[in-house]
């Protein structure tokens, strides 16, 4: 039953990030963290996403900006070191709260904005957001806060999800490794993300091929729907 579920919210996480180019972090943790603790989940996802990532990045590599998926690359690989010994050594409990606070407010917030509506940040917004991104990517995995800045820097949508995919290709190269180190990659971690292959793939496969054929701000506004409830939940049920 269990792994019925996990196979259901894999699919549906990438299937929008097949669409959006990110999304699949949240839905998968928000989803699973009502069942799971985050240190079971995070690195299942970083396991999962790496292929995902590199496949996305591929694909729109003509959109590809060096200028602007370097500098994010390097920052996110620097902090989300820190995340992953946050993740490593927070109480269960107090983690679950915190990521139900971050899901809720990045689901809110891809709620909140109206396209076109936003202003470009300075620079060292820009930079200062991603350095908090990264860290909250360690913990949780969860890049939604690093789309949110670089969307608003990038109003093309391919040209956002090939230079989103290259920054967290970047920073999985960083991530597997550390998670060997801290042990929270272990065998049964590996084996439980190479069995949900399949769901990662086929909703890939479908975000993919329906991302011509609609809309992707109405992809995003489910998914953030979604987001929003599943981080109130969270929090509600961890709180107390």
């Amino acid at each position: 039953m269990l792994y019925a579920m996990w196979f259901a919210v894999v699919t549906l996480g990438y299937f929008v990030k097949g669409v959006a180019g990110f999304g699949n972090s949240p839905i998968h943790t928000g989803l699973m963290a009502l069942a799971l603790d985050n240190t079971d989940l995070t690195p299942v996802d970083y396991v999962l996403t790496f292929p995902a990532n590199i496949a996305l990045t591929v694909k729109h590599r003509k959109y590809l900006k060096t200028e602007l998926w370097l500098s994010g690359a390097l920052i996110t690989m620097l902090a989300v070191i820190p995340g992953v010994l946050l993740l490593r050594n927070m109480d269960s409990r107090a983690l679950k709260v915190l990521c139900g606070i971050v899901i809720a407010l990045l689901g809110a917030d891809m709620l909140l904005r109206r396209e076109g509506a936003q202003k470009t940040p300075p620079k060292w917004a820009v930079l200062a957001l991603t350095g908090v991104s990264g860290v909250i990517n360690g913990l949780f995995g969860i890049g939604v806060l690093l789309a949110a800045v670089m969307g608003r820097v990038i109003p093309d949508s391919r040209t956002l999800k090939a230079n989103m995919s290259a920054i967290f290709t970047a920073g999985n190269l960083v991530m597997l490794p550390v998670y060997l180190l801290t042990g929270l990659l272990t065998k049964d971690v590996l084996l439980r993300a190479l069995s949900l292959y399949p769901a990662m793939g086929l909703g890939l496969f479908l975000g993919i091929r329906f991302a011509g054929k609609v809309r992707e701000q109405t992809v995003r506004r489910c998914a953030a729907v979604l987001l929003v409830v599943c981080g109130v939940l969270l929090f509600i049920g961890n709180v107390g």
